[in-house]
């Protein structure tokens, strides 16, 4: 074989590996927008005996989205938690975890994300859109339950964290934020949840990947990432984050607890958690944690006097 016809070789293989490259990144950025959808059903607040309300209100965009209210057991209370869950979650598993929080005095709200759960739309952003859902919860609480939203919390975890973290640099009258999982940002988690496995390099299949998801999308969703909604962040904030996190390294985790200005922040690292396993491996101390964070921070509002 002579050295044209080797070198015509090289470049064909050359543009096979390109055109594979090309193929398996548009695939994968499918898989980022499209989570499968898990069932709601798997869990009820009936299986925990608590009254709720079933809830439906649109977004900005025109999202339907679906959720439950539940009352604090015992009496109205003007304190509420809204609860935000993961990608590829939804609010049923979310609340299995939390549940506990109604017992110790407060509302929680709960809501499925775009494309989750019971509610309407096909494309997740991991958090970009999503900040439009939260946006759209909290002002149907507010229209809707007045009195349960004098005084409210926001806890989220993994991409619902990331929302939270938005929520609370936007809303400085949010009492407090829990954030669980929190990715530094939208590339980063992109890149380890993609391609981790595969010990890709950045370039080409991480940038390609990215690239054609910012195309679908028709925006760059990084600048909603944590990392740089972070530093608006005021309120009481607790980071919880596991120490075998393969999705959320622990330095990551500490950077962005790093990055944050709130005179009252703290950080839990749960030893032996997995991403998404705090509550599961943390057990009774999770469950102390959690809910001394938001005793603590989520105060009932003050009644004025009547003149």
């Amino acid at each position: 074989m002579s050295k044209a016809e080797l070198f015509n070789w090289f470049l064909f293989a050359l543009a096979a590996l390109a055109a594979l490259a090309v193929y398996m990144a548009y695939r994968k950025s499918y898989e980022v927008i499209q989570p499968p959808r898990k069932p709601v059903a798997a869990f009820s607040p009936d299986q925990y005996k608590l009254a709720y309300e079933t809830v439906e209100f649109s977004t900005a965009d025109g999202i339907r989205l679906k959720g439950w209210f539940i009352p604090a057991p015992g009496g109205e209370s003007g304190r509420t938690i809204i609860l935000c869950h993961g990608r590829g979650s939804n609010r049923g598993e979310l609340m299995r975890d939390t549940h506990f929080l109604a017992e110790k005095g407060f509302n929680l709200f709960y809501f499925d994300f775009r494309a989750a759960g019971e509610s309407k739309g096909t494309i997740s952003s991991v958090g970009y859109l999503e900040t439009r859902d939260f946006d759209a919860a909290y002002e149907f609480l507010k229209n809707n339950r007045a009195h349960a939203a004098e005084s409210v919390a926001v806890f989220g975890i993994s991409m619902g964290a990331s929302v939270a973290i938005y929520a609370a640099g936007k809303y400085p009258e949010l009492q407090c934020v829990l954030a669980e999982n929190t990715f530094l940002s939208y590339s980063k988690v992109v890149a380890y949840w993609s391609w981790k496995r595969l010990k890709t390099p950045y370039y080409p299949l991480v940038a390609l990947t990215l690239f054609f998801v910012r195309h679908k999308l028709k925006a760059d969703p990084e600048p909603y990432s944590p990392l740089y909604c972070v530093p608006e962040v005021k309120a009481p904030i607790m980071f919880i984050n596991g120490d075998r996190d393969d999705l959320v390294p622990l330095a990551d985790a500490e950077r962005l607890f790093g990055l944050c200005p709130s005179e009252k922040k703290q950080m839990w690292v749960v030893a032996g958690a997995s991403h998404g396993k705090c509550a599961e491996v943390g057990g009774e101390i999770y469950r102390a944690k959690v809910a001394g964070f938001f005793g603590e921070h989520l105060k009932e509002p003050v009644q004025e006097a009547i003149k």
